[in-house]
């Protein structure tokens, strides 16, 4: 029997006001929302919608155009160095394009975790924004900075970045295993950039001017719009501390070519005293 309290699937998606994909793989996949089967239809139980979304709206953080401005130099500069062939593409070796698009993630990712822990536990982290053509480099924590200067941080910390629909943090195993890659605690974070932001940014340069009643006043027609870049939401997932990730050779809907270490969000520790415990580690 329906109550006010228990949802339906499409009810679900419509009270927490997220795309059908995303709320089937939290749900499904990663098992943060959860569900029960009734005369074999899933219900979902509004107080606990309720308490995801708010969990959800505590740990993201908006990010202005000009720190997107600073990611995206960075991104740029580690795509146009003389070993950036980081993987391969569609067509072998990926194109700068490519290259920076997978920079930008993982470095608005550290902007992000960068501005939820002063925000939130007002401890500042430095980052390392030197573009380092030869390297990357293993930890993206370089220091805490205090009154009287940087010091170093006492542990390893690495941010993974993903999609906003994505549920699981996969480590490669020269990440995991190697002593000098490995890292204390890994951090997850959704990243909701969306995938036409050079677009945005340049919708209002003159190289636009001749698609503009197509694309940007959206006079014509058959035409999606393309809209400006306002605040990049990123969403701090939570963490695993080394030891908590499991190896597997998959995860729900992706088979590996070997095998990876992973955890899933619903799996992170993420509440306020969790994040305290590592913090008091710095």
């Amino acid at each position: 029997m329906k109550t006010k309290n228990k949802l339906t699937r499409k009810e679900a998606i419509a009270f927490l006001e997220i795309e059908e994909k995303h709320f089937d793989n939290y749900h499904k996949s990663s098992g943060e929302i959860n569900g029960e089967k009734i005369k074999g239809r899933w219900c979902f139980d509004k107080k606990q919608l309720k308490k995801w979304q708010k969990e959800k709206n505590q740990r993201v953080v908006y990010l202005t155009i000009g720190e997107y401005t600073k990611c995206f130099e960075f991104a740029i500069k580690m795509a146009y160095s003389v070993k950036s062939s980081h993987g391969t593409g569609i067509r072998g070796v990926r194109s700068e394009m490519q290259t920076a698009d997978d920079f930008i993630l993982g470095i608005l990712a550290e902007f992000g975790v960068q501005k939820f822990l002063k925000d939130q536990f007002n401890i500042e982290i430095d980052l390392d924004m030197e573009a380092h053509p030869d390297s990357i480099t293993a930890q993206d924590f370089t220091g805490i900075i205090e009154e009287d200067g940087k010091r170093d941080i006492k542990i390893d910390v690495a941010v993974k970045s993903s999609k906003w629909k994505s549920c699981w943090n996969v480590i490669p195993p020269i990440e995991y295993e190697n002593r000098d890659r490995k890292s204390d605690i890994y951090i997850f974070v959704r990243v909701g950039l969306p995938s036409d932001h050079l677009f945005r940014i340049l919708r209002n340069h003159s190289f636009f001017k001749r698609v503009s009643k197509y694309l940007i006043k959206n006079e014509e027609k058959g035409f999606r719009k393309i809209n400006e870049l306002d605040n990049i939401p990123i969403w701090i997932c939570g963490y695993s501390y080394h030891k908590d990730l499991k190896k597997v050779e998959s995860i729900p809907g992706l088979n590996f070519d070997g095998y990876r270490y992973v955890a899933s969000v619903n799996e992170m520790k993420n509440k306020n005293s969790d994040w305290k415990r590592i913090i008091n580690r710095f």
